[in-house]
């Protein structure tokens, strides 16, 4: 398209608008990727328990920009909510496009892209990584358009460990419930924490939920509600992956 000197072509705003011959052309956001979504939930990732779902804060607005944890775990077919704090960020695949306008579709190989995510509590991205796309044991580099890049700066890795596999068991001894768990953590930080719902609601609110250390602290693999089996209210129990910001 030709322009004459009377013509300014913008980008940013929705919607075309020619006021006193001056052309604004402009589109919203598209470089979000289809697995994610702004201020909502994928199907994937609705009706989940909330302990479910890590929460990685986009901290920072010039030095000391940074993820937190910039290393989040997630099991196969997990979710991630994105937030940030302090200015707008992005959580970005390596493969996706780089620059802050996130203004052209994401290519194919881009895994996952949150759009640009503002600082306002109204404002997160959440994103459902696949098993097929994320299998068990993969680590996948990303970064902040706006402060990083595939190579430098405010930038992470997603690593999805292997499915954790849980199993229950009443101790009449003690009146008891135990349970005990195989899978998940990567090499060098196998560690987990323990969501308890004591509400009888799975989808765990915070008002009824607490979360606790494992037997014997973070690294253990078993964890024991002592004289649980004489409350007749409905518990439901989350063993996960430890955050390094925990």
């Amino acid at each position: 398209m030709s322009m004459s000197r009377s013509t300014l072509l913008l980008v940013g705003i929705v919607g075309t608008v020619v006021v006193k011959n001056v052309l604004i052309v402009a589109w919203a956001q598209t470089c979000i990727t289809p697995n994610c979504v702004r201020g909502s939930s994928p199907p994937e990732c609705a009706n989940r328990a909330a302990p479910r779902i890590p929460l990685v804060i986009m901290s920072g607005a010039r030095a000391g920009t940074a993820f937190i944890p910039a290393n989040p775990k997630i099991e196969p077919g997990d979710c991630i909510r994105w937030k940030s704090s302090g200015s707008t960020h992005s959580s970005t695949g390596d493969l996706c496009p780089a620059g802050s306008a996130c203004g052209s579709p994401a290519p194919a190989a881009c895994q996952w892209e949150s759009s640009n995510v503002a600082a306002v509590a109204t404002d997160w991205a959440d994103c459902f990584y696949d098993p097929v796309g994320f299998p068990a044991e993969s680590s996948d580099p990303y970064y902040c358009r706006f402060h990083g890049s595939p190579t430098s700066g405010m930038r992470g890795t997603l690593r999805v460990t292997t499915p954790i596999q849980l199993t229950v068991e009443k101790v009449l001894k003690t009146n008891s419930v135990k349970l005990s768990w195989t899978g998940g953590g990567v090499t060098g930080d196998i560690s987990y924490k323990v969501a308890r719902q004591s509400g009888g609601d799975p989808l765990f609110p915070a008002a009824s939920t607490t979360t606790v250390d494992p037997d014997g602290g973070v690294l253990g693999m078993t964890f024991t509600d002592f004289g649980d089996l004489g409350n007749d209210t409905t518990r439901y129990y989350i063993i996960r992956n430890k955050q390094t910001n925990e």
